[in-house]
């Protein structure tokens, strides 16, 4: 069993990498163990990913967490199921998680059985405005406000923020359509727009390195120190340039953001992502 969420993610991922070298077994119960971070913790909710959507699996409370039990084919060879997880905490410091441990059955039998831990987000990044649906103007600036929480204990010296920008050609004029802009048709679109960032003395320019690595898209920003137990709002801004045009007559950019850094004493980074905004350009 493996985590695929990222750390910061308001819902963390779990893969669980099947072998079944016997005989195809259908309607197998997968029974799924969520224990509580502290005493007193709210009950998170569970998820798995069945023909392509998210299902919801009902859990059961007790005095050390949480049980839900959902049934699924089992096929012969290698396989893959996934869960999704909403942990509905916080972190009291780093390397906090929650314990999950997996069983599947068949019968009065017992295949397989698993455990891991779903780390959570010390860091997280909130979209306060705009919202969306949101339609761009050329020449004209729109501001995004993110509300930054350190929910532990340390301190985060030297925070940053990194905005990532995606573009296509949408599918549909609609702009609550979720799936008018699909994956394979994004393009690059950094350098068609001017982004700013606030600090306490006013707007900075920030440009993404044009150097060929994985960065080259990335704006990074310095958020400062993020004192324990803190909140803060951090504020940028972008409008096109006019010396780069996109493709496509109905244009549809994505913001992708997220803070991370590194904690007084800590031996590994954290990381809180934000929701995709999306944006219309009329």
């Amino acid at each position: 069993m493996n985590t695929t969420g990222t750390r910061g993610d308001t819902q963390l991922g779990m893969a669980l990498d099947l072998s079944n070298e016997g005989r195809p077994r259908p309607d197998v119960a997968v029974r799924v163990r969520i224990g509580l971070g502290h005493t007193g913790d709210p009950l998170p909710d569970l998820e798995r990913k069945l023909d392509g959507s998210w299902k919801k699996v009902e859990l059961a409370a007790d005095k050390r967490g949480s049980t839900g039990t959902f049934r699924m084919d089992l096929p012969r060879g290698s396989s893959l199921a996934f869960l999704r997880i909403t942990p509905r905490v916080s972190p009291r410091g780093e390397g906090d998680g929650l314990p999950v441990g997996v069983t599947m059955t068949d019968g009065s039998r017992t295949l397989a059985r698993e455990h891991e831990t779903a780390r959570l987000a010390t860091l997280s990044l909130d979209i306060v405005s705009p919202k969306e649906p949101v339609v761009l103007r050329k020449g004209r600036w729109t501001e995004v406000v993110y509300t930054i929480t350190n929910h532990s204990h340390s301190t985060y010296s030297k925070a940053q923020v990194q905005a990532e920008y995606s573009a296509c050609t949408a599918d549909s004029d609609d702009p609550w359509d979720p799936d008018a802009c699909p994956d394979s048709a994004a393009q690059p679109v950094a350098t068609a727009l001017r982004t700013q960032w606030r600090d306490g003395t006013g707007w900075k320019e920030v440009t993404a390195p044009d150097d060929g690595s994985l960065l080259a898209e990335t704006l990074t920003m310095p958020f400062g120190a993020l004192p324990a137990d803190s909140t803060r709002k951090f504020r940028f801004r972008f409008r096109f340039t006019g010396s780069e045009e996109l493709d496509g007559n109905v244009r549809r950019i994505v913001i992708t953001a997220r803070v991370n850094g590194k904690a007084v004493g800590a031996s590994e980074r954290s990381l809180g992502i934000a929701s995709a905004l999306t944006f219309d350009i009329r």
